[in-house]
């Protein structure tokens, strides 16, 4: 199945390209072919620890990160483009539906499972896509936890391997510049980071991986809890601010 790649965010369109990416917005005749795409986009190949590699495509600003599991090799996410040269895995594991990439041609080619929750795979930009395993709820896969919290899309997944999180573009940025995917709504923005906040209270994290950076979980943490401290008071203050209907407070 040929594809039209962004040149913007990486976004796959399975059709011919958009009048405009439907993630980043980016006009449809900015969007490539894929041989130009791939002759524009270098793969580079970063080691996160002996474990875990991060693959990105430079020029399409998209990365997924190879693990080493205990039932194999799988990657959290998906490359724009299918690349021989990259090794093979057993199974790919999504995060949500926005960026499923060369997905189908990598699971023919390596006879690859994939994963998405279901809920994410009647969205139309899944729907073009095959996937051999959907999920409602939170799952193991040998060694590697999949957690379903929601807030960016309703079946958004993080996924934790041993000391490592895995949070794709649940939050951008970092430090003070860290805020919420505004494709998301506050309120389950906040529902989403309240159980992921809950859920590492009883985590030994190292590690956390996002779709444009890695970084230590101590900093990304100490900044992930002043965002929903900021979001909590944001919400608050709206709420305060509606205007209250005294009628029916009285009838």
């Amino acid at each position: 199945m040929n594809t039209t790649i962004c040149n913007g965010c990486g976004f796959n369109a399975t059709t011919t390209a958009p009048a405009h990416c439907p993630l980043c917005g980016t006009p449809g005749n900015r969007f490539l072919s894929e041989q130009k795409a791939a002759q524009r986009s270098n793969i580079k190949v970063s080691n996160i620890n002996h474990r875990i590699t991060r693959l990105k495509a430079e020029g399409l600003g998209t990365s997924v990160y190879r693990l080493e599991t205990s039932a194999g090799y799988v990657w959290i996410d998906c490359l724009p483009l299918f690349n021989d040269a990259v090794a093979p895995v057993d199974a790919i594991l999504f995060t949500h539906r926005d960026f499923m990439g060369a997905t189908d041609r990598d699971q023919q080619a390596w006879h690859a499972e994939t994963w998405l929750h279901r809920e994410e795979q009647n969205h139309p930009l899944a729907q073009d896509h095959h996937i051999t395993h959907g999920f409602d709820d939170n799952f193991c896969r040998g060694d590697l936890e999949a957690f379903v919290i929601g807030g960016h899309t309703p079946g958004f997944t993080v996924y934790l391997h041993k000391d490592a999180l895995f949070v794709c573009d649940l939050v951008l940025g970092q430090d003070d510049r860290m805020r919420f995917n505004a494709a998301g709504s506050p309120e389950a923005n906040l529902g989403a980071a309240t159980q992921l906040n809950t859920l590492l209270r009883r985590r030994k994290i190292r590690v956390v991986c996002g779709y444009n950076y890695v970084t230590d979980f101590r900093s990304w943490q100490s900044a992930f809890k002043k965002l929903i401290a900021k979001t909590e008071r944001s919400l608050h203050a709206l709420q305060l601010s509606q205007p209250v209907d005294l009628y029916r407070q009285t009838a």
